[in-house]
């Protein structure tokens, strides 16, 4: 299969080079361009073969919803997986409605967005493997693939099931969202295992992560169940 090619479309150029990078990093995957904007963006799609748009939704001029929009009405071949600091529901709706394959939440782990190009790897194998017709079976497991939630069967390696239950069982406890350190706290294990088994949450679609700032020193990261 060949590499899926990717257009970053994001206004902050930091932030849009660490999603190259990251997504350049992945076997399957190759970033043939960049846009700060909406507008360019769309004029990318016209003269580069693009398969897959990493959105933004806060960006100058013609933001990402309307960018999203305008790509439906285009008829274009290309799917959005929108990465967005927005979290408003009425945001979040239209970008389904608009028939984004995926909408992941900044800050975000980037376990969390490999889950996702690798359940959109899938569903491309799935459609040009495929057989001309399918069978309710065959629809079934398309739409099963969408969701990165079946990407991993099984826990990464140095993760124990019984800790996992215990993580998990301690937020589904606290009504507030907790930090690393709380987590290692509670149970009596280290700060860095407390957060592998977070940052392995928030992966797996099960919790989110707000950041938290402070008047003085670093923001702290905060994790709940959803």
């Amino acid at each position: 299969m060949n590499k899926i090619e990717v257009l970053v479309v994001e206004d902050d150029p930091m932030v849009a080079e660490i999603h190259q990078n990251f997504i350049n990093s992945l076997e399957d995957f190759r970033v043939v361009a960049v846009a700060g904007d909406g507008a360019k963006a769309l004029e990318l799609l016209d003269v580069l073969p693009i398969r897959l748009l990493i959105l933004d939704i806060f960006l100058p001029g013609l933001d990402g919803l309307n960018t999203l929009r305008k790509i439906r009405e285009l008829q274009k071949n290309v799917d959005v997986i929108i990465v967005s600091a927005s979290r408003d529901v009425s945001t979040v709706n239209e970008a389904i409605q608009a028939g984004a394959f995926d909408y992941i939440v900044k800050p975000f782990v980037y376990e969390r967005l490999k889950a996702s190009l690798e359940s959109f790897r899938q569903m491309e194998v799935k459609l040009k493997r495929g057989p001309r017709d399918v069978d309710q079976a065959d629809i079934d497991s398309l739409f099963q693939v969408k969701s990165y939630k079946n990407y991993q069967s099984s826990l990464p390696k140095g993760l124990n099931p019984e800790m996992l239950k215990k993580v998990e069982s301690l937020l589904r406890r606290t009504s507030d969202s907790l930090s690393a350190v709380e987590v290692a706290e509670s149970l009596n294990v280290s700060r860095i295992t407390a957060r592998r088994y977070l940052e392995y949450f928030v992966a797996s679609g099960k919790a989110i992560m707000k950041r938290e700032y402070q008047d003085v020193g670093r923001p702290i990261n905060k994790y709940k169940l959803i």
